[in-house]
């Protein structure tokens, strides 16, 4: 047949089905009308002639399935049948598919939603070129950390030494002054001198103007920024006139030449500048020590990480005698990929307990599914067999399983992307800001959510056609006449439904204690004792334009009119100046003490501070005396030391009047000639290196000793926080309108941020995904104790009939479920033992086996299934006798 008669014959018989519907009626029975006139002529009565037709033609209705089994495109026709059947039958059970098709858009939905957000943060967050090949490298001494930031010179030399890299720039880190226009205010961003080469290397294109060039870089050349994408939003509303504009930064004017896309934000840089460096460059930056650089390079193909830093090692060698700061004795250059390291190791693993969880869930839903789906097809056996006995061969039976299946996934999928987009962006919107990496751009992933609907259909169409095979298989005519009641897919299958209740049980139990862990760890973390009430010390970030930030008597000057305002205003208590502000010291240093052998690495935290630091925090004073204001305006050479440094360099011995140095500092061009500084008290410890560790060794100096360490302010309160924030904003303008307020709150909103959103965001999210196993872990105990007192009816009748007590019915029926619950919270307990250990990163103050948490659970979980075995079993004592005995 010609392609053109059966493209047009497949059309018709789509299109036109009732007319070729027709069209067949009208042509068989032409032919049955023929037969019968033969048979006539041959001599048969009309009666005759017409069962003899009837019996030539073997049966009209036979006769016409057989054409259009042979008609082009008839499958296509007989699915479409199948689909409005499976429709009818998914509409005539709302129950079932409501809780199979929102149980699966659960799972679907939340493995979709953590697995975009692994895609987008750890496995592909960087767009630069060949990004699986750029690298930084740290150095270490010993097992300490080092630096990660290095002189000019040894940038320098690593650019044009190495074998190991294609290219290599260098990035320092700088607060930024732009003065706005009109003169209404200066704000501080986080700005980047970068080598030229750094567009270029990283493969980004602006989105408009143009990169910063060599050109840009040498000698009295014009001066030029690039800004990020989000500061022309957030300063310029995107107006893409405003490129090629001066603007006034850190007192310079400089034109703005380009504007880079959303995803270029290497450095997590608000802008960026053009440096030149040499090796005898001076690099002014942002850190304790200026001069520093953070260097990134495209390692050569097939170069491990490994062969890299040995490279590096021989290079920065010569460098123990001139820069032991950043090279000591014994150091070690480690090189990492950028790939490698995302984000930081608590979030990474943190994600994947997530990963873990939403698997768990998704383990969950799917078993739920397929025990609604064996109990609803063990109940389908008769219909299976009327239909075989009325002609329907096992291919079109199972043909129509397989529709019935993938209608029911295609619903829950449907729902299921809804849930993954919906998630995704309302988890987006919860991650703790500066844990992921600001190029990151989190969608949702095809690839994961493809893979999420292939396991929802192929469990879905599996769990959904076993069970219905094994039905066809049985003799039509014992399941017609109800013989054999008790062998059948019930019994064989009643213990994979039990199983699979188990198992979500056991899943429901493992993911409910992770959570129960979490919410522990959060609650020591919140509750850890810092001897001051966070939420009454108030703390500003201040940062001077660059050439007026290195005048140490200006400096004091400025804080001692700022300090002096602030103090009179009604509800403050105490303030000071300081380098640091709690729970963390950014200062570490190399403490010497005169007669002691000095360590080896920066083990001491240091602040400089003034005579209000200790009564702000409320440190209570062990030993000795503190600042006094003559110690501070005299930039006497005395020092304050905490207990842990006590314990740690004297042990027993008395510490006050002791001598001792920082050969770090000396360095600063601005450092006392005179090195030596005495011990005058001792105070109580306050942590220094976050909540989770405990205090480390800290050294307190006057901070009129040196202007290099950035400093800021902190104010006591007795109440009103904001209102005297403002006051203290207000302050600084009057005294000095050049000096910008960075981070800015009350210690409370600091570790809200810094220490608290990440374990919240954990637990929050641990907490819904654990809410919906125990909620579908409910529904499957229901379903299965339902469908059991549906199946026992007949038995229950018998049982009632004979002078059972609807109490012994109900105890009968709950039995049934308590083993299934207990056996599920035994295995699910005894997983977790092990399980949770995996999970020992992510929490503090807490035990991985605690007790009191494993119970909770385990009483949780037995609570939500004794209600979802209760409901059923109550439905079983109200049986009438007489009707459960008619039962079928």
């Amino acid at each position: 047949m010609p392609r053109f008669v059966k493209v047009r014959s497949f059309l018709r018989n789509l299109f036109s089905s009732r007319r070729v519907a027709t069209d067949l009626d009208h042509e068989v029975q032409s032919h049955l009308e023929m037969l019968v006139e033969e048979n006539i002529r041959a001599g048969m009565s009309a009666q005759e002639a017409q069962r003899a037709a009837r019996i030539e033609l073997g049966g009209v209705e036979q006769i016409k399935e057989l054409v259009r089994d042979q008609r082009i495109g008839s499958w296509l026709h007989s699915v479409l049948l199948d689909c409005r059947f499976a429709f009818r039958q998914l509409r005539r059970s709302p129950g079932f598919t409501a809780v199979a098709v929102l149980t699966l858009a659960l799972g679907i939905g939340s493995t979709t939603a953590i697995f975009s957000i692994i895609d987008g943060a750890l496995l592909h967050p960087y767009p630069y070129k060949n990004a699986e090949r750029l690298a930084t490298f740290v150095v270490f001494s010993g097992e300490q950390f080092r630096a990660w930031r290095f002189p000019a010179a040894a940038f320098v030399d690593f650019k044009r030494q190495n074998h190991t890299f294609d290219d290599m720039f260098g990035l320092v880190y700088r607060k930024v002054h732009f003065t706005r226009p009109h003169g209404s205010g200066t704000q501080e961003f986080t700005g980047g001198s970068v080598t030229p080469d750094t567009f270029e290397s990283l493969g980004i294109p602006p989105l408009l103007g143009r990169p910063l060039t060599a050109e840009d870089a040498k000698p009295g050349a014009p001066p030029v920024f690039v800004i990020s994408y989000r500061l022309w939003i957030k300063l310029f509303g995107r107006d893409p006139n405003i490129v090629g504009n001066i603007h006034t930064l850190n007192a310079t004017r400089m034109t703005l030449v380009g504007i880079m896309p959303p995803r270029f934000q290497i450095g997590d840089f608000d802008l960026w500048l053009p440096l030149d460096i040499t090796r005898d460059s001076f690099v002014p930056g942002a850190g304790i020590v200026s001069n520093e650089i953070w260097t990134v390079g495209h390692l050569k193909p097939g170069v491990s990480p490994e062969t890299a830093a040995a490279d590096l090692q021989l290079i920065a060698a010569p460098f123990q005698k001139e820069d032991p700061i950043y090279f000591p004795p014994n150091f070690k250059i480690v090189v990492s990929t950028l790939a490698s390291q995302p984000v930081g190791r608590d979030f990474k693993l943190g994600l994947c307990a997530l990963m873990g969880a939403v698997t768990l869930l998704l383990l969950i839903a799917c078993g739920n599914v397929a025990n609604l789906l064996l109990a609803r097809a063990t109940t389908r056996g008769k219909e299976f067999s009327i239909r075989s006995a009325l002609g329907a061969n096992r291919l079109r039976l199972i043909c129509q399983l397989l529709v019935e299946g993938f209608s029911l996934a295609l619903a829950s999928c449907a729902l299921g992307c809804l849930f993954a987009y919906l998630g995704l962006k309302a988890m987006v919107a919860v991650i703790p800001p500066d844990t992921i990496p600001p190029e990151a751009a989190i969608t949702l992933s095809p690839a994961v959510l493809l893979f999420s609907l292939c396991v929802t259909i192929v469990t879905t169409v599996i769990c959904g056609l076993a069970p219905s095979l094994y039905a066809l298989r049985a003799d039509p005519q014992v399941a017609l006449t109800g013989a054999g009641r008790g062998v059948g897919p019930d019994f064989r299958h009643g213990r994979l439904r039990h199983s699979l209740v188990v198992a979500e049980v056991a899943l429901s139990i493992v993911l409910s204690i992770c959570a129960g862990l979490i919410m522990s760890s959060l609650f020591a973390l919140q509750n850890v004792n810092l001897g001051f009430s966070p939420s009454k010390v108030v703390y500003a970030d201040l940062s001077w334009p660059e050439g007026q930030d290195n005048n140490v008597q200006q400096k004091h000057l400025f804080f001692r009119k700022v300090l002096d305002r602030i103090r009179q205003v009604p509800g403050v208590l105490a303030a000071t100046e300081t380098t640091s502000f709690p729970p963390y010291t950014f200062g570490w240093t190399t403490v010497a003490i005169t007669g002691k052998t000095p360590p080896q690495n920066r083990n001491t935290a240091s602040t400089f501070c003034t005579e209000g630091y200790f009564q702000t925090l409320g440190l209570p004073l062990l030993r000795g005396t503190l600042f006094s204001q003559n110690d501070v305006d005299s930039a006497h050479h005395v020092v304050v030391v905490n207990r842990a440094f006590v314990h740690e360099r004297f042990g027993q011995e008395n510490p006050i009047g002791q001598q001792v140095r920082f050969n770090d500092y000396e360095t600063l061009p601005d450092w006392p000639h005179d090195p030596y500084f005495e011990i005058i008290g001792v105070v109580g410890d306050a942590r220094n290196t976050g909540l989770q560790d405990p205090p480390r060794p800290e050294i307190y100096l006057p901070g009129t000793l040196a202007s290099a360490p950035p400093r800021g302010i902190m104010v006591s309160t007795a109440g009103y926080s904001t209102a005297i924030l403002e006051q203290l904003r207000s302050g600084i303008s009057e005294v000095n309108p050049d000096v910008a307020v960075g981070e800015a709150g009350t210690i409370a909103t600091r570790l809200e941020h810094s220490y608290y959103a990440r374990p919240r965001f954990l637990f929050t999210t641990l907490c819904i995904f654990a809410a919906i196993a125990l909620l579908l872990v409910g529904a499957g105990v229901f379903s299965v104790i339902s469908y059991t007192v549906v199946a026992q009816t007949h038995e229950i009748g018998i049982r009632m009939a004979l002078g059972a007590q609807p109490s012994q019915v109900l105890s009968l029926v709950l039995q049934k479920g308590m083993r299934l619950i207990l056996s599920g919270i035994v295995i699910g307990l005894f997983a977790s033992y092990f399980l949770a250990r995996l999970l020992s990163s992510q929490i503090w103050g807490v035990s991985a086996a605690d007790p009191s948490t494993f119970a909770t659970i385990a009483v949780l979980a037995f609570l939500v299934g004794t209600l979802a075995s209760l409901i059923p079993a109550r439905r079983a004592t109200r049986v009438d006798p007489m009707v459960a005995l008619r039962h079928e």
